[in-house]
């Protein structure tokens, strides 16, 4: 009996990666450029309503846009080839190196900061020593330094989310120390040459030391929107890119479920998965999660619409769009769609220059 049940389970598995790959054969992936629908209706939207979004976005300050449906574009405008500071989308891009690191074996997600003779300053507390890479992942580690957030000691580790830059800084550490790769190389070689991004190299990236913060540096990465479209589109496509399996689909089913909610003032909530955001209002209907970073830069990912969104702010981007207007743009554009696309759509390359 066990027999039949182990062989039962064995072909379900088999049958099922099969459909897996059968499915992935039929999406599109762009190669050395992106490939754009010839029009929007092409691809079931009206060029109309999206001109009515352009002109709503542009009246907030939005700089680039893209948006991608079935893995092509519908409709991009702005700065996308241009290579801008990213902020805190970074933290998304280590879910990725953790994603494949622990895969590898490299990282045990379940070690503590006291096994990994992690330090900080002032020294670790005997409670705070016990805080584990998963709850550096969720910001629950309970850490808390520089100067603001909760008091030190004040929660057990896992027990309180707060967006911690400890927390993410010290992840950095913990990677290069257990993987012996420098961040911004394993971006290059893990992600970004993989995936055929345009723009990124490792040179696009640095450490921003404050020693008397923290002896763990925060990482500024610098990258293109039609690159972080590509990023995007790897966790649409649950962590495979055309023939290859970059990042384990279990990992990134995990990363995006909420393991926190957090409210936004008194009255705007939203969930934090690991180093994701995940929707908690309107487009949570879409299973949509985001890597965000500050002034609205933005990757989105909605999974229920097959779609990739990337906004990017003013390149001033201290003056950049309020969240919530973010979220309806993307919300206009969902509402521009009018129809299915056509059976066999038509494709032009994408005109950078324009």
């Amino acid at each position: 009996m066990l027999r039949t049940e182990l062989l039962f389970i064995f072909v379900t598995i088999i049958a099922a990666d099969c459909i897996a790959q059968s499915n992935q054969s039929a999406f599109i992936y762009p190669d050395s450029t992106w490939m754009q629908y010839a029009t929007p209706e092409q691809a079931g939207w009206s060029s109309k309503k999206i001109a009515e979004v352009k002109d709503f976005a542009d009246s907030l300050g939005s700089d680039a846009i893209m948006l991608i449906y079935k893995g092509a574009v519908v409709t991009e405008w702005g700065h996308n080839a241009e290579v801008e500071f990213i902020a805190s989308i970074y933290k998304s891009l280590f879910n990725s190196l953790y994603g494949i690191a622990i895969e590898k074996g490299e990282i045990d997600t379940s070690a503590t900061l006291d096994e990994l003779y992690i330090r900080a300053q002032p020294p670790l507390s005997e409670k705070e020593k016990k805080a584990k890479v998963v709850h550096l992942l969720s910001a629950s580690s309970g850490v808390y330094r520089q100067g603001r957030g909760p008091d030190p000691g004040s929660a057990e580790p896992g027990e309180q989310w707060y967006y911690n830059g400890w927390d993410f800084n010290a992840l950095g550490s913990i990677y290069e120390q257990e993987t012996g790769k420098i961040v911004f190389k394993a971006i290059e070689k893990l992600i970004a040459k993989p995936i055929g991004m345009q723009d990124y190299e490792a040179t696009w990236g640095h450490y921003f030391s404050q020693p008397w913060r923290s002896e763990h540096p925060s990482y500024n990465i610098w990258m293109s929107a039609r690159d972080l479209a590509r990023f995007g589109l790897l966790y649409l496509r649950n962590g495979r890119w055309k023939d290859e399996q970059i990042i384990s689909a279990n990992w990134i089913e995990a990363s995006t479920k909420p393991k926190f909610r957090y409210v936004i003032g008194k009255e705007i909530p939203i969930h934090y998965g690991l180093l994701w955001w995940i929707s908690a209002n309107e487009l949570s209907q879409y299973d949509a999660y985001f890597a965000s970073g500050v002034g609205s830069q933005s990757v989105w990912v909605l999974p229920k619409l097959d779609i990739v969104f990337v906004h990017r702010a003013s390149r001033d981007y201290n003056q950049g769009v309020y969240g919530l207007d973010v979220e309806e743009i993307l919300l206009q554009l969902i509402e521009a769609k009018i129809d299915n696309s056509v059976s066999q759509p038509q494709f032009t390359p994408v005109n950078w220059s324009q």
